[in-house]
């Protein structure tokens, strides 16, 4: 993968870049995510907020997760395609939607979370983790 790793919404009004890689690649199948994506999964990768930088008008959507962790979704405030994840169990890490970020940048997902919530047309690849509910 080369750096920078740049994301964009559709509409342009948000911007994010890291000078580095993510730290992790992930595909989440809890409700919440699922409601403000309006997808049956969400692909993240997470990156650490020191040496990344976002630009724009968000729009939060704050909730409690299963886990019980306060979490926020973020959309973009003009064309509303969901963005980012942001954990105060982990608040020196961003997640970035994998599906906003621009090539040469390939999505690797290293496991599933939350699949207990999963579709049931869903399928997990052979060979990828999957946990029940988050990584722990």
């Amino acid at each position: 993968m080369t750096t920078p790793v740049l994301a964009r919404c559709t509409c342009g009004g948000f911007r994010f870049k890291s000078a580095r890689e993510p730290i992790v690649q992930l595909t989440c199948h809890c409700l919440q995510c699922r409601q403000v994506s309006k997808a049956p999964s969400t692909n993240f990768a997470f990156f650490k907020l020191a040496g990344s930088e976002v630009e724009g008008k968000t729009v939060v959507h704050s909730f409690t997760a299963d886990s019980g962790t306060k979490t926020a979704r973020e959309t973009c405030a003009t064309c509303g395609e969901m963005l980012m994840d942001r954990t105060e169990a982990f608040p020196k890490i961003i997640g970035v939607v994998a599906d906003r970020i621009q090539l040469p940048y390939e999505f690797q997902a290293r496991c599933h979370v939350w699949v207990e919530s999963k579709c049931a047309d869903v399928t997990i690849p052979e060979g990828v983790k999957a946990f029940a509910r988050n990584m722990q």
